[in-house]
């Protein structure tokens, strides 16, 4: 990892580490290098340029009023916003849990608050948020329906429990 590092002495002694060209992340066995590029005023990841691309084409008045002037704050927010759209777009909608959409709305009020005109995903969070509700329901609904016809199903059993032997062994022709 290129590391750069400057000390400045004054009333405190200040530290400032540059990250050049690359940063290399441990991931497994593997060590796979990131190069960091600028996208649209942000220094993020070469593998989410792609996404930035998305997020400003299609909606250009995100970053419009984002007054942050430290990189890697600017970093920070944007990678949030990138974390957010990931959950919100591309994870299946049963394998998201209550828990990551109260992350992802406390992360997207966070954005907001950094200056972010994010109100596209607040519509988006809340369509996912209701569609999960809404298959949640449908869901319990039909655990109940199985139920109702599990019940059923034991009190036609015992039914034919209580019904005489000779009816229940007598043989009844089906006719073509």
């Amino acid at each position: 990892m290129w590391l750069h590092s400057y000390l400045e002495a004054t009333s405190s002694v200040k530290l400032f580490l540059t990250i050049y060209q690359s940063i290399s992340q441990v991931m497994g066995n593997q060590i796979q290098r990131q190069r960091k590029v600028t996208a649209h005023g942000f220094i993020i990841a070469s593998s989410q340029v792609k996404l930035a691309n998305w997020i400003f084409k299609t909606h250009p008045e995100t970053s419009a009023n984002v007054k942050l002037q430290d990189d890697v704050l600017r970093t920070r927010y944007m990678n949030l916003l990138f974390n957010i759209i990931k959950r919100l777009y591309h994870k299946p909608l049963n394998d998201l849990t209550d828990d990551e959409l109260s992350k992802a709305s406390q992360e997207l009020s966070d954005v907001t608050q950094a200056g972010f005109s994010v109100e596209w995903l607040a519509s988006k969070l809340e369509k996912v948020s209701s569609e999960k509700k809404t298959s949640e329901d449908r869901i319990r609904e039909l655990e109940e329906e199985v139920e109702k016809l599990k019940l059923t199903m034991s009190e036609e059993k015992a039914k034919l429990k209580k019904q005489p032997s000779w009816i229940t062994k007598t043989e009844i022709p089906i006719s073509p």
